[in-house]
């Protein structure tokens, strides 16, 4: 991808758009925006502010913002947005925000989303590769070919290319399931000690795992992905029948 001279827009600056600000700024002329102003928070990490008319007018706009809030900030930048802009989402989720940029963004627009699979967490010691999730949804062949060539050549990401379908179906596997059992494991009180098993030490794993991540995300991957209440309910037909076969077990005879 060619970023000599083109502008880039992070819209939602939270704690993963502050994360991407510094990988990003030494490609593109970075500007930061959110539906608040946050430009203290902006100029402590050397971005420049903007409102968000002002951040629909660059080449590249990355929205870092939860599903729940997407529709209002699609249709504060619409108006402004160039024809030749590149739109690009990093949901957790990838079927409705897709579908609501279709609906929302000019029809010249382009539009590719991504699914980032680590965090500030995970990529604190750097992001050379990570996985990333690709899924085009309205670009010319040679754009997506561009992204994915910035993001893997470039950011040296580990590049995943996939449909919005396939992605939330391996992902109400991958992300709904695993963060619904450990925010369920994490809300116990486990105690540490030094007879765990194996096992007992990925509870507690899988505890530390979620330590930073908000409930604003959890409620975002269970909710907008069409296919993790089918999961989740299949696990918990799952435990109600492995609790009645305990009940229904002989008892062990007494002394």
């Amino acid at each position: 991808m060619t970023t000599t001279g083109k502008s880039l827009s992070i819209i939602g600056f939270g704690a993963f758009g502050r994360f991407m600000a510094p990988h990003l700024r030494e490609r593109f002329d970075v500007l930061a925006s959110d539906r608040e102003d946050i430009s203290t928070l902006a100029a402590a990490a050397g971005i420049p502010w903007s409102d968000l008319a002002g951040a629909a007018k660059s080449d590249f706009i990355v929205l870092a913002v939860p599903v729940q809030n997407l529709g209002e900030v699609l249709s504060a930048i619409a108006p402004h947005i160039r024809p030749t802009a590149l739109v690009i989402d990093v949901c957790s989720v990838k079927l409705v925000p897709i579908q609501m940029m279709l609906a929302a963004l000019p029809p010249s627009v382009g539009i590719i989303g991504l699914h980032p699979l680590f965090g500030p967490q995970s990529g604190k010691d750097g992001i050379a590769g990570l996985p990333i999730a690709l899924c085009p949804a309205r670009a010319e062949e040679h754009t997506i070919d561009e992204v994915r060539e910035f993001l893997a050549d470039g950011l040296k990401l580990n590049v995943i290319r996939t449909t919005p379908d396939e992605h939330d179906r391996e992902m109400a596997y991958v992300q709904a399931l695993t963060h619904f059992v450990s925010r369920a494991v994490g809300s116990l009180d486990l105690p540490q000690t030094p007879m765990a098993t194996r096992a007992y030490r990925r509870f507690l794993e899988m505890k530390a795992d979620l330590q930073n991540d908000s409930m604003e995300l959890f409620l975002t991957i269970e909710r907008f992905n069409p296919y993790a209440a089918d999961v989740r309910g299949r696990l918990m037909l799952m435990l109600n029948e492995l609790e009645q076969a305990i009940g229904a077990a002989p008892q062990s005879p007494g002394p």
